[in-house]
């Protein structure tokens, strides 16, 4: 357990920076949502052979939660897959999944294998590939299974916008750090996407929230602003649109 909890404190720190993300956005059909997971409940032992095999560094799987009184609700996907990699190096390590498959099920028969392998439900989907810019450290231990994030997908309008996330908005994602208010956040830039994915998206973030900060602690937990930082807050959001937001709940995920 305590190897487990280094990796993940590995995996959510510092050296996080230059990772390379795969997002995979899944939408199925009605009624296909436990046969996605008993799929993806097959591939996880095929990730963490790759991630013990150090082709990957982590997997998880996400489900997307609705927001009360979204109109674009009906439009989300439904589970998000991220898959991390340490670096463009690991990222283009040779790779074959299906041999790969095959050696962690080799009790089965190639026919039982290929029929698990070919029957799915893949649902549509889109890819999006980020780099990871920056982050705040963890310091929770274990992540646990039910986790919720949230999701919040950015255009770019200004050249200053990553200077403002990582040189100032950071700083307050950190204060949330030490007063219990925030346990996670991470800014990652998107570098491709495939072809039906959002072409407006150039920028993600996610964040892990902690305790609510009651009022008679709010003072002492977060100062009092300053001129200069109301004013950075107020030119900060004029660099950046927001494009979509989703909430998610962690359903699975293989560390090495």
């Amino acid at each position: 357990m305590k190897k487990i909890n280094l990796i993940i404190a590995l995996l959510f720190s510092a050296i996080t920076y230059s990772q390379i993300i795969n997002y995979t956005s899944i939408r199925l059909e009605d009624g296909q949502d436990a046969d996605y997971i008993k799929y993806e409940e097959f591939w996880s032992k095929i990730h963490k052979q790759a991630i013990e095999d150090g082709l990957e560094n982590g997997w998880m799987i996400w489900e997307v939660v609705p927001i009360e009184g979204d109109e674009n609700a009906a439009n989300q996907p439904d589970f998000l897959v991220m898959q991390i990699f340490q670096d463009s190096v690991q990222l283009n390590k040779e790779l074959d999944y299906y041999k790969l498959g095959r050696s962690v099920y080799n009790k089965l028969s190639k026919k039982k294998f290929d029929k698990i392998w070919e029957g799915g439900p893949f649902g549509t989907r889109n890819f999006y590939q980020l780099e990871r810019l920056d982050n705040t450290r963890w310091i929770f231990g274990e992540v646990e299974i039910g986790t919720v994030a949230t999701l919040n997908a950015f255009k770019q309008l200004e050249d200053t916008y990553e200077q403002y996330e990582m040189e100032f908005y950071k700083k307050w994602h950190n204060k949330g750090i030490l007063n219990g208010a925030r346990k996670w956040w991470e800014l990652n830039k998107v570098l491709s996407s495939s072809e039906n994915g959002n072409k407006e998206i150039t920028h993600v973030t996610l964040d892990i929230m902690g305790r609510e900060i009651p009022e008679e602690e709010a003072e002492e937990a977060w100062g009092n602003p300053t001129f200069t930082d109301r004013m950075m807050w107020n030119n900060g959001s004029k660099t950046r649109e927001m494009i979509n937001q989703v909430n998610l709940k962690l359903v699975m995920y293989r560390f090495k």
